[in-house]
């Protein structure tokens, strides 16, 4: 009852803003400057019909998510190592500041001297979410109890075992929440990269054409479907990692 109670009131919430968002368009009646939600469903539903609404959505799904995953592996695998090592952990720290500091438009204009359009939304989304997952999982391995670790080492436990009944389970929960953060910052990054490059064939460059001819019902409608394909792979990508949680502790 509490699960139906809560998300009847989110459906209620989002039924406010899009009436809000409805009564807006009427208001200002000025298509250019604002369209209704009804206008930006419609033309979604158009869009839909045609092969290169969906290629593009794929071209940039596929592109975003390779450097989402990239960096997924390569901050939990740095942590890791950061974790054991506290040398590598102060060498590592300022490289991670200053990722998380530059603004993501520089870090575009930088990629663009460097390498084609084609390759600039996967680095983005990579450089975005590498800090998120690093500093997660990072803090994860800080809760891991330390008398489990102590009696494991007492009783000679195998390294893949500790790693598995003792590290695994304390650092899965930062891993999740990383993954959930992350996930729509590449997105949104990975968007704004195919939008500065003009990357063809892809959403940012759709969005960035509709922008220039002044289609406004393009944009929204570009834009709930970038909403709601980061909200499924989120929610993807979570069920998954609880997945796999759950029989990494099956297992045990």
């Amino acid at each position: 009852m509490t699960s139906f109670t809560s998300s009847l009131k989110y459906l209620l919430s989002v039924a406010f803003w899009l009436v809000l968002w409805h009564m807006a368009s009427l208001a200002i009646a000025n298509s250019i400057i604002l369209v209704s939600p009804i206008a930006a469903t419609a033309r979604l539903l158009e869009l839909a019909g045609e092969g290169a609404f969906w290629q593009s959505l794929g071209t940039s799904l596929l592109r975003i998510m390779i450097g989402f995953v990239a960096a997924l592996a390569a901050g939990i695998v740095i942590a890791a190592l950061t974790s054991r090592m506290k040398w590598l952990y102060t060498l590592m720290l300022p490289i991670f500041n200053v990722i998380k500091s530059i603004p993501v438009a520089s870090f575009i204009m930088l990629v663009l001297m460097w390498m084609s359009s084609s390759n600039i939304s996967t680095f983005i989304a990579f450089v975005t979410v590498l800090p998120i997952v690093y500093f997660n999982t990072y803090e994860g391995t800080k809760t891991t109890d330390i008398k489990l670790l102590e009696m494991a080492k007492v009783f000679n436990v195998r390294p893949y075992k500790i790693l598995r009944d003792i590290y695994i389970p304390a650092v899965t929960p930062h891993v999740i929440s990383a993954a959930s953060s992350g996930l729509g910052f590449a997105f949104k990054a990975g968007v704004a990269a195919e939008i500065i490059s003009t990357a063809r064939g892809t959403i940012g460059f759709n969005l960035h054409t509709a922008r220039i001819f002044l289609q406004t019902e393009d944009v929204f409608a570009w834009t709930i479907a970038i909403v709601v394909l980061s909200y499924a792979m989120e929610r993807t990508f979570k069920l998954l990692l609880k997945r796999v949680s759950n029989d990494t502790k099956t297992s045990t």
